[in-house]
């Protein structure tokens, strides 16, 4: 099984969430998630792992990369979450150094004490943070650390929102591609 694959999720269609659930989860479940969200809430990110069949009282972690995008609303709902999560903040101001520190810190952590899977919501939010050069670096940086852990993730990319130069830049750093325009899978 590839240890990272891309996700292309087109902004309009509902595959996106079912697999997203499927790869965090795998076919028997996995012990731990880590989720890293910049638009979505964190509760939102929770949902792929805690509404799936394998979903099992495990823990799930958070980062959440605050935005203002983010509507005040959306972010003040965001007080109940499971027993068995965790959710940290990153301040909006924060560099893709900060958050990489921060995913590798939790990444270690759940990486020791069991099977973890990592998503990634999303590439095209990070590339509206930060130029493609510096998220190319990140991500790199990011799969390494994946393999290392012995982890699985998988990393979300809207197609409609980037250009087919962009999307091949990134494709090359994963192991394998889910594109849900076509349903197709490629690489391994």
């Amino acid at each position: 099984m590839p240890s990272n694959v891309l996700v292309l999720a087109p902004s309009v269609g509902g595959q996106e969430s079912e697999v997203c659930s499927e790869l965090l989860h795998g076919t028997a479940g996995r012990d731990h998630g880590l989720l890293v969200t910049c638009m979505e809430t964190p509760a939102e990110r929770l949902a792929a792992w805690t509404g799936h069949e394998h979903a099992e009282p495990n823990e799930a972690t958070v980062v959440d990369v605050e935005t203002a995008a983010r509507s005040t609303a959306a972010a003040s709902g965001e007080t109940l979450t499971p027993t068995n999560a965790v959710v940290e903040v990153v301040p909006a101001e924060a560099d893709l150094v900060d958050l990489g520190e921060t995913i590798d810190r939790h990444l270690a952590r759940l990486s020791a004490d069991g099977e973890t899977a990592v998503c990634v919501h999303s590439v095209s939010d990070l590339l509206q943070r930060a130029d493609e050069r510096s998220v190319f670096k990140f991500l790199e940086v990011l799969t390494s650390s994946v393999d290392r852990a012995d982890a699985v993730a998988h990393y979300h990319m809207n197609p409609d929102v980037h250009d087919a130069e962009t999307i091949r830049t990134f494709e090359v750093l994963f192991d394998s591609v889910v594109d849900l325009r076509t349903a197709s899978v490629s690489g391994e």
